[in-house]
């Protein structure tokens, strides 16, 4: 079963998350990187359109993503997402994501993109009381997320769940200024099947995300954001969206 994957990274007929490590022996962390990065969890930068849910207002958004992955060595790749996020409840929040993953081709190799598909539930475990005075908010929230991605004969699972910590300031403009850092933990499983042999392996890792966003008062949102997942020579991946509120 390693046998096999290995022969598929040796290879060179995939290459994304660890990107390049093709030449190296596997971890069972290295694949839950691999398979992370072949769904929306590592794949997409993470964005945070609703900082804290606990007593909000039903909303639903829509935010449209892109990403770039620098491994440390090797060209990087790039992936685009969108997705939709609604209320669930007094505190809670649901979404669903789709992305696309081009990944970065070694010259003369043939090689399949990822179609990535996710979904996330978000809750707040506490958060600063609501006063008219405060202009800032915080919370401590709690996040889990499952995805999957297809890659030819390669498939990805991927769980993950993190506790985001948030901030968010209103300005004297009514926009809002947001800020999160999000320190996760991920299990990831890689699998095959097709002409080539059949096999799995799977693994954890934790990972981190950070990002910032400003809101306008009619809605829409400008997002930046970062993620690594924490496994050797992983490299970083960095990304910006656009978000619009519904509510």
């Amino acid at each position: 079963m390693r046998r096999c994957l290995m022969a598929i990274l040796v290879i060179g007929v995939v290459a994304i998350t660890p990107r390049d490590a093709a030449a190296q022996v596997l971890e069972a962390a290295d694949y839950a990187a691999w398979a992370l990065g072949g769904t929306p969890a590592g794949g997409l930068t993470p964005m945070m359109a609703a900082p804290g849910t606990k007593g909000e207002k039903a909303f639903n958004n829509f935010s449209g993503r892109f990403s770039h992955h620098a491994p440390k060595t090797g060209d990087g790749s790039n992936s685009i997402g969108a997705s939709f996020l609604t209320a669930a409840g007094s505190n809670a929040a649901v979404s669903g994501t789709i992305g696309y993953l081009m990944v970065a081709c070694p010259a003369g190799a043939t090689c399949d993109n990822v179609i990535m598909l996710g979904g996330d539930v978000h809750s707040t475990l506490w958060n600063s009381a609501t006063d008219a005075n405060k202009t800032t908010r915080t919370s401590v929230n709690l996040q889990g997320g499952l995805g999957y991605g297809k890659q030819g004969d390669l498939g990805y699972l991927s769980a993950v769940v993190g506790v985001p910590l948030a901030i968010s300031m209103e300005q004297a403009s009514k926009a809002r200024i947001s800020a999160f850092i999000n320190p996760a933990f991920g299990w990831g499983r890689v699998s095959m099947s097709g002409a080539a042999g059949s096999g799995s392996e799977s693994g954890t890792t934790p990972m981190v995300g950070l990002g910032g966003s400003w809101t306008a008062p009619a809605g829409w949102g400008l997002h930046a954001s970062f993620n690594k997942i924490l496994v050797e020579d992983s490299g970083n991946s960095f990304g910006l969206g656009f978000s619009y509120n519904l509510k």
